[in-house]
């Protein structure tokens, strides 16, 4: 499982490089990082807990540096990471950075709404992009007030194997559809 991180800096990132570098393999395994003048991409393989957004606040205090970070959700091929981290970085560009410290993909739907849907659509559906049977089941999830009964009467499908689908979902896309925002969130991407 990959995941990766984007840390960006109005200034040139490379003088507080080791800093940051040494303040995040505190938390995290690094497997390996790259840098540009702006931003540094930190890549790692196990989830985690870690408030990273308390990390980088902490962080800027220290270096006395504007931060923000990109928190990648996990990926189970590397060459999937690379493809979003290229799309990510194009986003990013579109927000401004006083806006945010913390981003995430949630984020990214809340910054961005509609104006990139045509890009983040498969960035956050992932392999359910083009599955209209995952995206008519919780399209229906959604519209019947997310009553799982109801839902599953309407798709011809046992109550728990609509649980089962709703549950893949959130494990492939990061999104829980059976809370408020991920509902909204998601039920203005596919409709």
């Amino acid at each position: 499982m990959y995941r990766y991180l984007i840390i960006e800096s109005k200034h040139d990132i490379n003088q507080d490089l080791q800093v940051i570098l040494s303040m995040f393999s505190d938390f995290i395994h690094i497997e390996s990082y790259s840098s540009d003048q702006h931003a540094l991409c930190i890549y790692y393989n196990h989830d985690t807990d870690i408030p990273f957004k308390d990390i980088m606040l902490n962080m800027m205090s220290d270096i006395l540096s504007d931060l923000r970070i990109y928190v990648s959700y996990r990926f189970d091929q590397k060459d999937a990471l690379e493809s979003h981290q290229k799309s990510i970085k194009t986003l990013l560009k579109d927000i401004p950075f006083t806006k945010y410290i913390y981003l995430d993909d949630k984020v990214l739907l809340l910054a961005l709404g509609t104006t990139h849907q045509s890009i983040l659509k498969p960035l956050i559906l992932r392999k359910y992009k083009s599955d209209q049977m995952m995206i008519d089941t919780i399209k229906t999830y959604l519209e019947t007030d997310q009553n799982m009964s109801s839902a599953s009467k309407i798709l011809y499908v046992h109550r728990n194997t609509l649980i089962q689908r709703i549950d893949k979902f959130q494990q492939v896309t990061g999104f829980d559809v059976k809370v408020f925002i991920d509902a909204y969130l998601i039920y203005h991407l596919i409709r």
